[in-house]
C-alpha cells in the first residue's frame, strides 16, 4: 500500500478507497480503519482485523438497512439519536463459520451489493451493519459512507476502531493513528475535513 506524499489528504483518501485500500479516519474519539465495503478483499480485511478491535461494522444508509430487513439492536435508536447498530449478519451462502477474514469479506461485499436481498443474509452473524442517518452526528460511519460515494463506489463502508500500536490494551489516539498511517503507507483524514468539504466533489478546488 503506497501513498503519494504530494496528494492532498482528501484526494489520497479517495484514490485509496477507489483502489480498494483501507484508510485511517480520525475523530476526537477513537480513530478507525475504513475500507470500501464493495471492494473488501480477504487480505485488506485481514489487515483491518489485525490492527483493530476485531469488531468490524459496515455503515449503510438507514433506508438500505430497512430494505435488507436489518433490525436495530436497540429498537429506539432511530428516534433517540443513539448508535445505529443493527443485528449482526453473515452471508447466507459462500461462507463457512462466518468469522474468518475471507467469510467476513464475503459478507461485507454482499451488504454493499444492491442486488442483495434480505434472504441472502443470515441473522445473527459476525458482521455488524450500522445504519447512518441523514441528520445527526457526523462520525466515522457517516464519513466512511460519504467518502465511498464520492469515490464512485456504493454507499457502504466497513470500519473498525484502531488499536494502539504501542499498547494493545487500549485504543489508538489521534497522534498514534497518524504515525500508524505513515508506517503502513495509508491515507489519513480527519472526519471533520470530510464534513467541511460539504456535499460537492471532494476532488474539486
Amino acid at each position: 500500500m503506497t501513498l503519494s506524499l504530494d496528494a492532498r489528504p482528501v484526494d489520497a483518501a479517495l484514490d485509496a478507497l477507489s483502489a480498494g485500500q483501507p484508510i485511517v479516519l480520525t475523530t476526537p474519539g477513537d480513530p478507525a480503519l475504513v475500507l470500501p465495503a464493495a471492494e473488501a478483499s480477504t487480505a485488506a480485511l485481514a489487515f483491518v482485523i489485525r490492527h483493530s478491535s476485531g469488531l468490524v461494522g459496515v455503515a449503510l444508509p438507514g433506508d438500505r438497512c430497512d430494505a435488507l430487513e436489518l433490525p436495530p439492536m436497540r429498537p429506539t435508536f432511530r428516534h433517540d439519536g443513539g448508535p445505529g447498530w443493527c443485528v449482526a449478519v453473515d452471508a447466507a451462502t459462500g461462507v463457512t463459520t462466518g468469522i474468518s477474514a475471507a467469510d467476513r469479506a464475503e459478507t461485507i461485499r454482499r451488504l454493499a451489493d444492491r442486488a442483495t436481498r434480505p434472504d441472502d443474509l443470515n441473522r445473527p452473524g459476525h458482521v455488524l451493519p450500522y445504519a447512518t442517518r441523514p441528520h445527526g452526528v457526523f462520525g466515522i460511519p457517516e464519513a466512511g459512507v460519504d467518502l465511498c460515494q464520492r469515490a464512485g463506489l456504493p454507499a457502504a463502508a466497513a470500519f473498525a476502531a484502531l488499536v494502539s500500536p504501542e499498547d494493545p490494551t487500549r485504543m489508538a489516539g489521534a497522534d498514534e493513528a497518524v504515525v500508524f498511517a505513515a508506517v503502513h503507507g495509508l491515507a489519513v483524514l480527519d472526519s471533520a475535513d470530510v464534513l467541511g468539504n460539504g456535499s460537492g466533489d471532494l476532488r474539486s478546488g
